[in-house]
């Protein structure tokens, strides 16, 4: 039979208990039976001590103080970082927002070179392209409830929608263009007879400031027109592809007369066009470009109607520059 020290210390104590309750009430008696039993009840509590796993209880007592600990320093971390936040949040919002808010925008201004088309994303993300020879003005960030824009020449817009911050358009003719997320081409060059406001997706609203103030709304297929010889505007139904192919480097004409041809070609080549006969105004071509030089498109349509052209050569300027090319169209 095997030895074990609890099973006996406890075998004792009973056997204690049991001469103590037999024994003698006299005192000197129970005085030496009461220090045998302490003695065994000591002898019990040595033997349970040292049949603990000391290790095991200092790694689990280790680890409960080690978690504390963590538990501790993650909350002071926690607090600390809370207050320097909301300290940062009432500076941002009381002394750093109302100084921006009232410290003048820095603007950009773009401009797009005979011949190209230029594209530049804007600061909320809306995408713009700009024909050849116009000027597209912004500010570096927009700020409060418009996002503001100014046009001379010719964009085509992709605006980002936001509901809350209406994104409007101006040219030199007091036109504004507004809209909260649409897609739309605005052709306003200053020395054109018309400026005109072609839609290809969402909607828009166009306010002409005049004598007498108009807005219109325009639909998809939609383009209005505004004369700047009898400031009449009108809306029509149009085809948008020929109005915006410029932006994918095409220039598209259906039926369009010669006059309108070549501004649009004086525009994109950078040359100065004549027309010697007025006759020659009201020739009527169809046909698409993409790559064609100034000359191949001036070959082509001398073929389609019975005209000649000259094209001069450049001069040289007092001032180190050069002169445009000037082309002379008339009939043969």
């Amino acid at each position: 039979m095997g030895y074990s020290p609890s099973r006996t210390s406890s075998l004792c104590n009973q056997n204690i208990s049991e001469k103590v309750q037999r024994a003698p009430k006299s005192g000197s008696n129970m005085k030496n039976l009461r220090q045998v039993n302490g003695i065994y009840e000591l002898t019990e509590t040595l033997t349970k001590q040292q049949s603990i796993d000391t290790a095991k209880a200092w790694n689990k007592v280790s680890r409960k103080i080690a978690y504390l600990s963590f538990r501790k320093r993650a909350w002071n971390f926690s607090c600390r970082a809370a207050v320097i936040l909301l300290i940062l949040g009432l500076l941002y919002q009381f002394i750093i927002q109302p100084m921006l808010d009232t410290a003048p925008i820095e603007s950009i201004t773009l401009s797009s070179a005979p011949g190209i088309v230029t594209k530049v994303i804007l600061p909320d993300g809306s995408e713009v392209w700009l024909n050849s020879q116009s000027e597209l003005t912004y500010p570096i960030r927009f700020t409060g409830k418009e996002r503001r824009v100014e046009l001379s020449g010719e964009a085509y817009f992709k605006v980002i929608a936001d509901q809350q911050n209406r994104f409007n358009v101006a040219t030199s003719d007091n036109i504004t263009v507004s809209a909260y997320g649409t897609e739309f081409n605005v052709s306003a060059y200053p020395n054109a007879s018309e400026c005109q406001v072609t839609l290809t997706e969402g909607n828009v609203n166009v306010a002409v400031e005049a004598e007498r103030p108009v807005t219109k709304e325009l639909s998809v297929g939609q383009k209005l027109v505004l004369s700047r010889l009898t400031g009449q505007v009108n809306v029509v139904e149009t085809d948008t592809y020929v109005d915006t192919a410029w932006k994918d480097g095409k220039m598209v004409f259906r039926r369009e007369n010669l006059e309108t041809i070549v501004y649009k070609l004086s525009r994109k080549f950078g040359v100065t066009i004549y027309l010697e006969d007025d006759v020659l105004k009201e020739y009527e071509y169809t046909a698409t470009f993409t790559n064609e030089t100034l000359e191949d498109i001036l070959e082509l349509l001398k073929r389609s109607a019975p005209i000649t052209y000259s094209i001069s050569d450049r001069e040289q300027l007092g001032n180190d520059t050069f002169s445009r090319r000037v082309v002379t169209i008339c009939t043969r």
